[in-house]
């Protein structure tokens, strides 16, 4: 038979709302009376009625988890570290993957609401703001952005300086004597854009004028099912192909690595292959991929810390904060000597 709070309270000899305000921590109580609650909860192994506690307490501790693209290493490593943080704060969590789509986007704000969910945090993105902006503009729930800002708007968020990545890492080829240096990306996201202007303005500090055909620029399907093939080819069958290729994150980079050696090329003597996000695997590829690491159990972190403290009405806690990544160098770069 169910346990219940009135045999709680039979047992502790109090008040059904004395129990409640011990397990909601709604009121004052004696030590006395709070132990004797939660010696008889312990007894009868009683769990509360979620739903009723949420209505008492107008909390679920829950929060929704919203990424782009789950399968993407990054963010499969971020919602593994998100949840498990915010599982040691007592909180469940609820992912949502809205597959790079839009409308998906949408939908999951809306099912997160419905479901009565504390907090949101979004992980990447797109760059089209729409869906947030409408959202918080209707909603007076706490929404926090990691690797994403808006803007203009006073949502609270936590990014990667990827500008400052983005020329990082092709100042980083320079140095080694690439002036040929292509970019790969999808252009799709918020920090794949940032990336590719700091590659620009890299080269335009170095004086060197950018070359249309060694931006690649495939949709993320494309890269996953390989159809960028025919571009990375024809890349490196250019009169002048280029040097290095520095990839807008680690996946691409690694697809790239897979189609040149398939293809005959070898990383890094015919070309340097830099990467960004340092997922797990960029360690274990041969050979082993220089790139940039974004800290982004900081930044997670950081987010949960900010959406709690707005949860529990800390209005002390600042709305933006801005962290840089780190090179991390490995063997598929090396010094161009000159030659073709």
């Amino acid at each position: 038979m169910k346990i219940t709070i009135e045999d709680v309270a039979k047992i502790a000899n109090v008040s059904k709302s004395t129990v409640s305000r011990v397990l909601n921590k709604s009121g004052p109580v004696s030590q006395e009376t709070k132990e004797a609650v939660l010696g008889a909860v312990k007894i009868l192994n009683y769990r509360p009625n979620q739903v009723a506690r949420s209505l008492a307490t107008k909390q679920t501790h829950t929060i929704g988890l919203i990424v782009p693209d789950i399968r993407n290493p990054y963010y499969s490593k971020a919602c593994w570290y998100a949840e498990r943080q915010l599982y040691k704060d007592k909180y469940t969590t609820v992912i949502c993957n809205t597959d790079n789509d839009p409308g998906m986007e949408k939908t999951y704000l809306q099912v997160l609401l419905d479901r009565n969910v504390d907090g949101i945090l979004t992980i990447g993105g797109e760059e089209d703001f729409t869906n947030i902006i409408n959202f918080k503009s209707r909603e007076d729930i706490p929404i926090v952005l990691v690797d994403r800002e808006i803007k203009g708007y006073d949502i609270p968020s936590i990014t990667l300086d990827n500008v400052y990545g983005g020329r990082l890492a092709t100042k980083f080829l320079l140095d080694l004597g690439h002036s040929r240096i292509a970019f790969a990306t999808s252009d799709f996201t918020q920090s794949e854009r940032l990336r590719r202007k700091g590659y620009l303005l890299a080269l335009q500090d170095a004086g060197i004028k950018p070359r249309d055909e060694y931006i690649i620029s495939r949709s993320e399907e494309d890269w996953k099912s390989g159809k960028c093939l025919e571009d990375i080819i024809k890349l490196m069958n250019y009169k002048e192909p280029p040097t290095a290729i520095f990839a807008s994150n680690d996946f691409k980079a690694l697809r790239i690595l897979s189609i040149l050696k398939t293809n005959g090329f070898t990383v890094p003597d015919d070309v340097s292959l830099i990467g960004y996000d340092n997922i797990e695997f960029s360690s274990m590829v041969e050979p082993t991929l220089t790139t940039l690491s974004q800290p982004i159990d900081k930044m997670i972190s950081i987010g949960i810390k900010m959406l709690l403290s707005y949860i529990n009405n800390d209005k002390k806690v600042p709305s933006k904060k801005v962290v840089k990544p780190k090179l991390v160098e490995r063997k598929s770069t090396k010094e161009f000597k000159g030659g073709v």
